[in-house]
């Protein structure tokens, strides 16, 4: 894997599946929303774009309602078949037609959506942190399966902290102590 550091010029967060079927399975759910909660909530502040999916809503639910009450008017999620994005042909346009270069993956399931959406990413020359406090599967023995690969495939494995902070470089950045408090505070979600 070759070494990056996140730009915030060319940063996008792309949220994979938070819905109410899958979530309701998911090992780790609550902290699994914590950490959610607070890179949206940066990634807002910073005012970087955020992608959402949802995989076949008709069966498997809406996002989250607490999510959809954090992106408020930007809650337009992408609907898939696909467990890759880049296998769904609207998606993998306005993924690769984008200006971000820098891709931060979070949400559900690790070892199939995540991850493959992870290698097509990687494959089509972008660069991608997964946040392994933020992405989970049914089985711990498939969340760390999914780690492994993505990591082989070349994605930096982060938190959502040590993101956030990487954003904002320093101390003397205007949402400095706003993404201080963010880290600090719990979740306001649930």
């Amino acid at each position: 894997m070759r070494s990056f550091t996140l730009k915030p010029t060319q940063t996008a967060l792309l949220i994979l599946d938070m819905q109410d079927k899958l979530f309701s399975k998911m090992e780790q759910g609550p902290a699994l929303l914590g950490a959610l909660w607070k890179i949206v909530q940066g990634f807002q502040l910073l005012h970087l774009p955020i992608f959402l999916t949802e995989q076949y809503p008709e069966g498997l639910g809406a996002t989250l309602a607490p999510l959809q009450s954090l992106l408020k008017d930007s809650y337009h999620p992408f609907v898939k078949t696909a467990f890759s994005c880049l296998n769904d042909p609207a998606l993998e346009t306005h993924i690769l037609s984008s200006q971000q270069t820098q891709w931060v993956v979070v949400g559900i399931e690790a070892h199939i959506c995540v991850l493959q959406t992870v290698r097509d990413l990687i494959n089509n020359g972008k660069e991608v942190v997964v946040l392994n406090d933020a992405i989970a599967s049914r089985s711990i023995f498939d969340y760390s399966t999914a780690i492994a690969e993505m990591r082989d495939a070349g994605a930096r494995i982060s938190s959502s902290e040590t993101v956030l902070f990487e954003l904002i470089k320093d101390a003397s950045h205007p949402q400095f102590k706003s993404i201080s408090q963010l880290v600090k505070a719990s979740c306001g979600c649930c």
